[in-house]
């Protein structure tokens, strides 16, 4: 069994469309259509994002007696669950979101507790409290989301990427929180958290979170 046949079975036992596998790995479906056919072959970058959408290993995708092994498990294991890909871009779109939805709620509530003479500041206290511990957990899940990538190198990258875009949502809070913008501090968090997800992660980070 060849390359290009690894591939294509692959794809089809996973129910997965030319297109996605494209958009997945930031190529055409044309390209996809070669690799299958054996018209040509995917770069080393390119395998491994290949047997990471495809859940296997890199020597499972281009070794063809190891990928008849995997076969054979995944015929004797009818209820094995497949990884849903969809779900998990989700769940790391949701992770940015909430994570700078709480960065903004952080800076409103220090800015609030910032006048000496604000009403309620224990309530306020105690919602900066709970809106920290918010902040921490999608910090801490955004962090996590890192797993999903097979290749240590490109995870490295990803992690790095990511810092930095934390640090620039803490200086938006932090220039909101000082100067008082309010809905304007708001919108300048979400345009970073929108380029962070339509323009860093599909270019720099090998992550595309939309369609």
């Amino acid at each position: 069994m060849t390359l290009g046949e690894n591939i294509k079975k692959r794809r089809e036992e996973l129910k997965l469309s030319q297109e996605y596998v494209a958009e997945q790995l930031g190529v055409s479906r044309q390209a996809v259509s070669k690799w299958e056919t054996g018209q040509s072959e995917p770069t080393a970058s390119n395998l491994i994002r290949l047997a990471e959408v495809f859940e296997i290993s890199l020597s499972e995708l281009v070794d063809p007696h190891k990928n008849d092994k995997a076969q054979s498990t995944f015929e004797k294991e009818p209820n094995r669950k497949k990884p849903n890909l969809i779900l998990r871009a989700n769940l790391i779109r949701i992770a940015i979101i909430a994570q700078a939805a709480c960065m903004f709620n952080c800076t409103s509530v220090i800015y609030q507790l910032r006048h000496p003479d604000f009403p309620n500041k224990d309530l306020y206290r105690g919602a900066l409290i709970f809106s920290l511990v918010l902040l921490a957990l999608s910090s801490i899940w955004m962090a996590a989301n890192h797993r999903y990538e097979a290749d240590k190198t490109q995870r490295r990258k990803n992690a790095n990427m990511e810092l930095i875009y934390c640090c620039v949502q803490l200086f938006v809070g932090l220039l909101t929180m000082h100067f008082g913008l309010g809905l304007v501090g708001g919108v300048m968090m979400i345009v970073v958290g929108s380029v962070y997800i339509l323009y860093i992660n599909p270019k720099f980070m090998s992550r595309k979170l939309t369609k």
